[in-house]
């Protein structure tokens, strides 16, 4: 998939919330549950907290990872393509992810 854009246009991600300013909680938690095999489900968290790294857990926080704002940028940029080299997505995918404070 190819897209053809000016360098510089600015971009709006889908499914991106912009960030909730009336909760007394600066911490957001952005979750969704991908189907497994074995399992009913994995969970996948990444929590958002100001003025620090972003924090990724996967299943059930056995795989966590902290990220700069660049680096999950870059992650997001590298892991898009490749998820979407592997065809189309799934229909479990296509739900809007809302922001939490717990």
């Amino acid at each position: 998939m190819t897209h053809d854009m000016t360098e510089g246009t600015a971009v709006r991600m889908p499914y991106a919330d912009e960030p909730d300013q009336q909760t007394a909680e600066p911490r957001r938690f952005y979750r969704l549950r991908a189907p497994h095999i074995d399992k009913a489900s994995v969970p996948v968290t990444v929590r958002v907290t100001p003025d620090a790294d972003l924090y990724i857990a996967v299943g059930a926080g056995r795989r966590r990872m902290y990220l700069t704002s660049s680096e999950a940028w870059a992650l997001w940029r590298c892991l898009s393509e490749a998820v979407a080299s592997t065809g189309e997505p799934p229909e479990w995918i296509r739900v809007h992810v809302n922001p939490t404070t717990r």
